[in-house]
């Protein structure tokens, strides 16, 4: 039996905020093209621990910004209600979402 697809996920810092990066695995090193525009998921910038879907839940709701990279992660976002759908961007097939969870601490 195939394991289950999973998802890679980082935390980076900036100043007082931290960014939960999560994208589904199998898209690092791919190279995204839409008319002109490309974009490419880097290793240098997604690599971290590999997670599956169980433990997303609660790290999107540890979070206050979440960048969400692929189909399987933006859907489970949506899922749990974080997010709109007229708010994801599709590049080449790929979903991309970004969450803000504004609270009175900024």
């Amino acid at each position: 039996m195939a394991k289950e697809p999973g998802f890679i996920i980082n935390i980076k810092a900036s100043g007082n905020y931290k960014v939960l990066n999560i994208i589904d695995e199998e898209l690092i090193g791919k190279k995204l093209t839409e008319g002109s525009f490309s974009l490419y998921l880097d290793p240098r910038y997604f690599l971290g621990e590999k997670v599956y879907e169980m433990q997303l839940k609660d790290l999107i709701l540890n979070n206050s910004i979440i960048n969400l990279v692929g189909n399987r992660s933006v859907e489970f976002a949506l899922k749990m209600g974080f997010g709109a759908k007229e708010s994801v961007r599709v590049i080449d097939g790929v979903s991309f979402l970004i969450i803000y969870k504004f609270t009175d601490n900024y």
